[in-house]
């Protein structure tokens, strides 16, 4: 990536098109920005239509990925969300092993296995829709019960709302 320091990148219209199937091209200009001028790295993300987060985490993609020559498909594949997951931990001496365990694990288990834990093969996700009023309420009453708020929303959750479901049960 060449250009002045002191300008913005234009970010080209072909880029902007590439986080789906593309992210990995995606994540590579990331990078570069992000390396070659981190000033301007919040704006490009939003010029592509991403959070500063999401940008982050491709960046970091290609950070962990470029070098251990994985071919390109078998990354797409497996998705930016599993190789975000697995960007802190993979080097050249893990790296078959953990993809392969990507390709057989849906995220979720893939984020437990990292962390140590267990897998429940019985585990269910729940999605509830609420507004805003409504979150409140819930919130308040997780938190009351043992939830704990965090900047990216609440921990222990669901212990939480299993202990207000079962003093409603009796």
């Amino acid at each position: 990536m060449k250009g002045s320091k002191n300008k913005a990148p234009h970010v080209p219209e072909a880029f902007v098109d590439m986080i789906g199937d593309h992210f990995l091209e995606a994540a590579r200009y990331l990078r570069e920005i992000q390396d070659e001028q981190p000033e301007n790295f919040v704006s490009v993300a939003k010029s592509l239509g991403i959070g500063p987060r999401k940008a982050y985490h491709l960046a970091q993609i290609d950070r962990s990925f470029h070098a251990l020559g994985i071919a390109p498909d078998r990354l797409r594949r497996i998705g930016w969300t599993k190789l975000s997951l697995l960007a802190p931990h993979i080097d050249a001496d893990n790296a078959n092993e953990l993809l392969t365990l990507a390709e057989a694990v849906t995220a979720h288990e893939l984020k437990m296995h990292l962390r140590g834990h267990a897998v429940d093969p019985d585990t269910r996700a729940v999605v509830l829709y609420l507004d805003k009023e409504q979150y409140a309420v819930f919130e308040k009453a997780l938190v009351a019960a043992g939830a704990v708020p965090h900047s990216r929303g609440l921990l222990n959750k669901e212990a939480a709302l299993t202990k207000l479901l079962m003093t409603m049960a009796v």
